[in-house]
């Protein structure tokens, strides 16, 4: 039986100007009525899930940041990961020289920087929609432990964002995580820190086995959640590397979640 969803926002359940249908909205007041847990799981900090689910609010779980924080249902952050200081000041000194990138330092206080607000960075922040920090500082602050972070995110082109990611990963083998969010977004984590690693942690916290659990998402930051379950339902307008690693396409979350519905019923028809 599947007893918790966890769903990502960007692409899966909001739409490119960030909202989300009715009929998705109709699912998931369903599976609410319906007993199961609730989990949004994202790249996004707690502070910008807690406004696209304002309706919803004490109702779900939160796994925000790709992982790097995990969110009671009471918005009581429970866990969360952090940089090693050096490495995340190396971070930020290899995507500065990695080309022409606009960078963001994300904190599990949901408090992000940059060095420099200007022109290039405004339309960023407002897809991230919360207030962002300018700080000339930043890397001298993250090398001396005076800001903590859990996730850097660099933006820019495609190639230039592949090029970052596999120096990174040469640079720091065994030491980070790497995901491409979005087509223009290259999100390094902590070793070890992913949706999946978050959810993993939700699993244990509820006493729930992965078999109970059903993803749904849309990209490369997904596929942490995918292997963590065989009841994995990605976007039908993914890219094909990443529907290639999920059990079922869809359309729409409430597709997802019609299906999931359907699964459990056979499990309680042959008394699985």
């Amino acid at each position: 039986m599947i007893k918790l969803i966890a769903t990502d926002l960007d692409g899966t359940l909001l739409d490119r100007s960030r909202n989300i249908s009715a009929e998705d909205w109709a699912a998931v007041k369903t599976a609410f009525e319906e007993g199961y847990h609730f989990c949004v799981a994202s790249g996004r900090m707690n502070a910008e899930i807690v406004q696209l689910m304002t309706e919803y609010e004490g109702r779900y779980f939160t796994v925000g940041q790709n992982g790097a924080t995990i969110y009671s249902k009471e918005k009581e952050l429970v866990y969360h990961a952090a940089f090693e200081p050096q490495i995340a000041a190396q971070i930020m000194r290899t995507g500065k020289a990695a080309g022409h990138l606009n960078h963001f330092v994300h904190c599990a206080d949901d408090s992000y920087y940059t060095e420099e607000r200007n022109a290039e960075t405004q339309p960023i922040e407002a897809r991230i929609m919360t207030g962002c920090t300018g700080n000339a500082r930043l890397v001298q602050d993250l090398e001396s432990g005076e800001l903590i972070s859990c996730k850097i995110s660099f933006f820019g082109e495609w190639e230039t964002l592949l090029r970052l990611q596999d120096n990174l990963r040469e640079q720091f083998p065994g030491k980070l995580e790497t995901f491409t969010s979005e087509r223009d977004v290259l999100d390094i984590m902590p070793l070890n820190v992913s949706k999946g690693t978050g959810l993993q942690h939700l699993l244990d916290t509820l006493g729930l086995e992965p078999q109970e659990i059903a993803c749904i998402g849309d990209s490369f930051n997904d596929l942490p959640m995918f292997a963590l379950t065989g009841h994995s339902y990605v976007m039908a307008g993914a890219h094909p590397d990443v529907k290639k690693q999920a059990n079922h396409v869809v359309r729409s979350v409430a597709e997802a979640i019609e299906h999931i519905h359907a699964y459990n019923r056979e499990q309680r028809a042959c008394g699985c």
